[in-house]
């Protein structure tokens, strides 16, 4: 009989060593439990320190027929200490190995399978810099070569640009700068940290207006699964702040009607050309539209490719365990769809109260004890759900 998978929420581990420490915080701790729930009851978790927990993950079935009940270690992100752990408790690690990760998780990865799929939006394209952790290791080099990049872009572009780090979570680690230099002390400071984190991609700072994703899984067999899309919330800082979109009577996840068709083909093509590289599992790729200087709309398709399970890959299975109870509560007829909004914890004002019959459903996924109090809100409307949203939170 199998003795059933084991689960490392290593969440944040593109950044190194940080994640053991990060792992206690609360939305942290409260996502890594949201995420192992979805691999049902023959599942058990594994602490930072490498040691098995006895009680099981989740007392549910797996939401998803892939996750399969195996004796692997389940990484949230397959790393080189991933895969140490496995080995010291004489399990394999499931899905690709951390060197078809490193090549495939970086945002270079992205960047150039955008580029050979010719998705890279008008005012983009000659204007992303991938910039190797070598030369960011020489300072003056390395600003020298900045800013004879931002000497050939449009004077617009490169009066305010950014520095990402080629392996990051949530928007962490990217430094901005402006006026057509990288010569300043905020820069330079950041130059070996970028390095680090595999180098950086260097491009024009953009008005975003949505961020968005596609969720998918790459089989073994490398057939490519969609298993939604959907719109993110991001704060200022970049982090990730929870999701939205809309879920319909069979449990199919929608970013919504202006963004989810553009963002499929795209996300299925960033999802083949790391299958050819090798990667097995859940991924998400990250797109975003936004407006340009002379105030057109576009939508960078491919934006990140994530090797590694997400938030977003929760929510759809968050979704899909809900839909029973969706379907006896706030209702979902064939060919209708529901709005959602998930965060990691309740909005200032508290979740709103949410009674099926005025057309409002709160979905609760917190436990005794949990520092953040994660939910699903689902309603008829977008607007009914941030109507409830304004409401709960002017009541603070």
């Amino acid at each position: 009989m199998s003795a059933g998978p084991l689960l490392l929420a290593n969440i944040g581990a593109e950044e190194g060593d940080e994640w053991r420490q990060r792992s206690a915080f609360g939305p942290v701790a409260t996502l890594a439990r949201l995420w192992t729930a979805l691999f049902g009851a023959a599942a058990r978790s594994i602490g930072p320190d490498g040691i098995p927990a006895a009680a099981p993950a989740s007392a549910e079935p797996p939401v998803f027929p892939w996750l399969a009940l195996d004796d692997a270690v389940h990484a949230w992100l397959n790393t080189a200490e991933a895969k140490r752990i496995a080995e010291a408790l004489e399990r394999p690690l499931a899905g690709p190995t951390p060197e078809v990760v490193a090549r495939v998780h970086d945002k270079a990865f992205a960047h150039r399978t955008a580029l050979s799929e010719r998705l890279i939006p008008p005012s983009l394209r000659g204007r992303v810099e991938i910039l190797e952790p070598e030369l960011l290791r020489e300072s003056d080099a390395a600003v020298a070569q900045i800013d004879a990049v931002l000497s050939a872009w449009p004077e617009a572009a490169a009066q305010r640009f950014t520095l990402k780090p080629r392996f990051g979570s949530s928007g962490r680690g990217r430094v901005s700068g402006g006026g057509g230099r990288s010569d300043t002390p905020e820069i330079r400071g950041a130059l070996r940290r970028l390095a680090d984190r595999g180098g950086a991609l260097l491009e024009p700072w953009l008005e975003r207006t949505a961020d968005l994703s596609t969720q998918l899984y790459v089989s073994p067999e490398r057939n490519v699964l969609l298993l939604g899309t959907l719109e993110q919330r991001i704060a200022p800082s970049g982090l990730f702040v929870g999701h939205q979109g809309y879920v319909d009577a069979r449990g199919r996840v929608h970013a919504g009607d202006a963004h989810d068709e553009p963002l499929r083909e795209p996300a299925a093509l960033a999802a083949a050309a790391a299958a050819a590289e090798g990667y097995t599992g859940p991924c998400g790729v990250d797109a975003f539209a936004f407006r340009t200087t002379d105030g057109q709309q576009e939508l960078r398709c491919i934006s990140e490719f994530n090797a590694r399970a997400t938030v977003g890959l929760v929510v759809v299975g968050l979704l899909k365990r809900a839909l029973p109870s969706l379907k006896a509560g706030i209702g979902i007829a064939a060919e209708e769809r529901r709005a959602f909004h998930f965060a990691l914890d309740a909005p200032d004002g508290g979740w709103p109260a949410a009674d099926p019959r005025d057309g409002l459903q709160l979905v609760p996924l917190w436990q005794e004890g949990d520092a953040s109090h994660p939910a699903l809100l689902v309603g008829r409307t977008r607007e009914e759900i941030d109507t409830a949203l304004s409401v709960s939170s002017e009541r603070e």
